[in-house]
């Protein structure tokens, strides 16, 4: 009982996983990030998605699938290791790129409006007042 709530779990994950990976995909900033980094998060997707299904026929029939005859899940590894590859290569060669980036021009300075200065207000003396008149007790 316990063995099946856990691959119900690792199930619910794995396909909670692809799809988010397949709907960020779907996202426009996902144009902004390298090719090897797209193609490795949607072979992870694609492995999720199938170890997914593979542990299905065994949670709702009792039925253990051979996975070593078409070993999709593997994809889930493969594409972790595109991901790490390329961020290791990127990291690696960093360096070489900062040398050639280009020089940044400086921008024409912007005339600034001058600001009146602010004068300091003397304070304000107390003016004397004048003694309060005593009214006869009632």
């Amino acid at each position: 009982m316990t063995l099946k709530l856990l691959f119900w779990a690792i199930t619910l994950v794995d396909v909670a996983i692809a799809v988010i990976i397949f709907i960020s995909a779907l996202s426009s900033r996902m144009l902004d990030i390298p090719l090897w980094y797209r193609i490795g998060l949607l072979i992870t997707a694609f492995g999720f998605t199938v170890q997914g299904c593979l542990n299905l026929p065994y949670l709702l029939f009792n039925v253990i699938l051979m996975a070593q005859e078409l070993p999709f899940w593997i994809l889930k590894d493969v594409g972790i290791g595109i991901i790490s590859i390329y961020y290791f290569w990127h990291t690696m060669h960093k360096d070489d790129k900062s040398s050639k980036a280009p020089i940044r021009k400086k921008t024409a300075g912007v005339k600034k409006t001058p600001v009146a200065k602010k004068v300091p207000v003397a304070k304000k003396t107390p003016t004397p007042r004048a003694p309060r008149k005593k009214t006869p007790a009632q």
